[in-house]
């Protein structure tokens, strides 16, 4: 299960690949985005939404009843969100380049608003809210001539709201407070109870909320077996690339792991029972860097 705000259709390749090893691929686009009805909020719907959404998996004719989910950046988000509202057919996760506190790790660093990431990304999620907004008003079905220009919903302010309200709710609270702590991953390891595989990079603005997600959970998630479960990769690029080359800084052809095969050969022994020894590797494999190789760790 991939829950996204990016648009479903955008991943059908790697749906596609999922379902020729054998799986059943669940793209999902996430409450309104795209399209999916209802209110677009970050962070807000995803734990009660993820929960449904897997649980809905589970019950398809064709399902054997276990649900893993995949994806990074915010789709990462959706997987621990979800993982915390513990849907009981939810077997594993897989989140790559993502947050563990969405004030500190996403909206600010070091209590600095993170102006640059959280202006684009506001801006470019808005567009399509906007679509979905002018889709309806301006179908010459919902023109009303008698009313004056200003009072179409695209020009009037007033009807204009709602577009990235967040944004704004962001700023208006630049401390980790309870607005930030209600869907805070690190205030709430302790309601997790699956597995996870857990993507961090060297060159990403995500890279500390990711190994905190790994450590925390191995410390301090729900389960023994979860707690025993968790595993962290760490790569060079992240959002600055995952190509061999990251700026001008070239690492060599080995530096680039195949994370999409790495999560499947995970999941065939999570989910199929596959003996690919994969549980009896290091629970953490890291690209070091000026060395440019990999070395697996017990911690």
């Amino acid at each position: 299960l991939e829950r996204t705000p990016y648009n479903k259709f955008s991943n059908i390749d790697s749906g596609l690949r999922g379902a020729a090893r054998g799986y059943v691929v669940v793209l999902q686009d996430v409450r309104g985005r795209n399209a999916s009805e209802g209110e677009w909020y970050p962070f807000k719907y995803e734990p009660a939404d993820g929960y449904d959404s897997v649980e809905w998996c589970a019950k398809l004719p064709y399902s054997d009843g276990k649900v893993g989910m995949i994806g990074g950046s915010y789709v990462g988000a959706t997987q621990v969100l979800t993982a915390i509202a513990a849907p009981p057919h939810l077997v594993g996760m897989y989140p790559t380049i993502t947050a563990s506190n969405y004030h500190e790790h996403w909206a600010y660093q070091g209590g600095a608003f993170m102006q640059l990431l959280s202006q684009a990304w506001s801006s470019s999620l808005a567009v399509n809210v906007l679509e979905r907004r002018t889709g309806a008003s301006a179908a010459p079905s919902h023109w009303d001539f008698r009313k004056a220009p200003a009072d179409y919903p695209v020009i009037d302010p007033g009807k204009a709201a709602g577009v990235a309200d967040y944004y704004f709710d962001w700023i208006a609270h630049p401390t980790y407070d309870d607005y930030w702590k209600q869907w805070s991953i690190e205030a709430h390891y302790a309601q997790v109870t699956v597995p996870g595989v857990h993507v961090a990079a060297w060159y990403d603005l995500f890279q500390d909320g990711s190994i905190r997600n790994y450590m925390g959970l191995k410390q301090h998630a729900a389960t023994e077996e979860a707690r025993r479960g968790q595993r962290l990769v760490i790569i060079p690029g992240g959002h600055a690339g995952f190509g061999r080359k990251i700026g001008d800084v070239d690492f060599g052809a080995d530096s680039v792991l195949d994370l999409e095969g790495y999560g499947y050969r995970w999941y065939d022994h999570l989910m199929k029972g596959i003996d690919n020894g994969i549980d009896r590797e290091k629970p953490v494999r890291i690209f070091v860097m000026g060395r440019n190789g990999w070395r697996d760790e017990d911690d």
